[in-house]
């Protein structure tokens, strides 16, 4: 027995080093170490996906990877994750290795970056926000210090605003990292990388809300007015007011494109955009005439059943707010 207990905890170590090798990006010694597993206990577990990892990663990178400092790189690099999250089944399974050598491989990446004075950078040649690899690495602090200059930049990058939600949530910052997916979602909601969102609550409400007749097969577009409405996501409240003025003129840009193509397909967008406004109405007037009632007309042309929830909730919020400074 003692015999049989000794050879499993040899066979557990020997397996245990190899996967250490693989965190370690030493993909030789890895497999090498899986090799001799192999020999040694041909009865014991299946290592051929640990083996496959390590011929994928030679083939990219080498027999090793270390931080390298060249943009161009740290974009090959980006790209042959995508690759492999392709090849290897992303999302990953249950008590896998994948997460854990995802954040060491674009450490390395991001480490390399800034010991060569890159990492301030907005983009990498390709257009891989800086800030994603400092995400993906786990580096949520500077992940939020990258991601605000390339939305300062361009203004309506929705998927930029997902990833700094990402970063908000990996920096334990839920509230925050909530009004950038709100900001994401009603910008772009298809341009979202919904696959690697970090809030799962998020997530949930995604897959639950795809299976519901209300979206009217548009559970993306839909998605940040039921957020808002069934209390996932707070309000929108803008302070700046050029950013009202930015609001303002994406909802009459989306309106004429509506008023063009005569077709459903722009009403998600144009219903949450709508929403933002009429949320901030008291503000609006800062941006020129703004007619409240001819937005919220709208609202209820497009979506009667959601106006209405919308405006049951504007009532509850206004009769808790009164009670609370009767």
């Amino acid at each position: 027995m003692n015999e049989q207990l000794s050879l499993f905890v040899e066979e557990n170590t020997l397996f245990n080093n190899g996967v250490q090798q693989l965190l370690d990006m030493d993909f030789k010694g890895c497999m090498d170490t899986l090799e001799h597993y192999r020999r040694l206990y041909p009865w014991g577990r299946s290592v051929e996906r640990e083996r496959d990892m390590c011929l994928f990663w030679i083939e990219r990178v080498g027999e090793t990877t270390a931080g390298h400092g060249d943009p161009a790189e740290a974009e090959r690099r980006y790209r042959a994750w995508l690759e492999f999250e392709e090849r290897f089944g992303y999302p990953w399974p249950d008590h896998g290795i994948e997460p854990a050598f995802g954040v060491r491989y674009f450490s390395l990446v991001a480490k390399g970056l800034d010991s060569a004075g890159h990492g301030r950078t907005a983009r990498l040649p390709g257009g891989t926000p800086t800030g994603l690899i400092c995400l993906r690495g786990g580096r949520a602090e500077k992940a939020i210090a990258s991601l605000p200059a390339l939305i300062a930049g361009e203004g309506e990058d929705a998927r930029a605003y997902g990833y700094l939600g990402d970063a908000f949530v990996m920096a334990g910052d839920r509230r925050t990292a909530r009004i950038c997916y709100l900001k994401a979602f009603t910008l772009g909601p298809g341009e979202v990388d919904v696959e690697h969102l970090l809030d799962t609550e998020v997530r949930d409400c995604l897959r639950d809300l795809a299976q519901e007749e209300k979206v009217q097969g548009d559970p993306l577009g839909w998605f940040p007015t039921m957020a808002v409405l069934e209390g996932l996501f707070d309000p929108a409240m803008v302070r700046d007011v050029e950013e009202l003025r930015t609001w303002r003129r994406r909802y009459e840009r989306l309106l004429e494109a509506e008023e063009r193509e005569r077709g459903p397909a722009l009403v998600p967008r144009l219903f949450a955009h709508a929403l933002i406004l009429s949320e901030n109405a008291s503000a609006m007037g800062l941006t020129g005439d703004f007619d409240l009632v001819e937005v919220r007309r709208r609202m209820k042309e497009w979506r009667p059943d959601l106006f209405s929830l919308y405006m049951e909730g504007l009532g509850e919020r206004a009769s808790r707010r009164e009670a609370r400074f009767a």
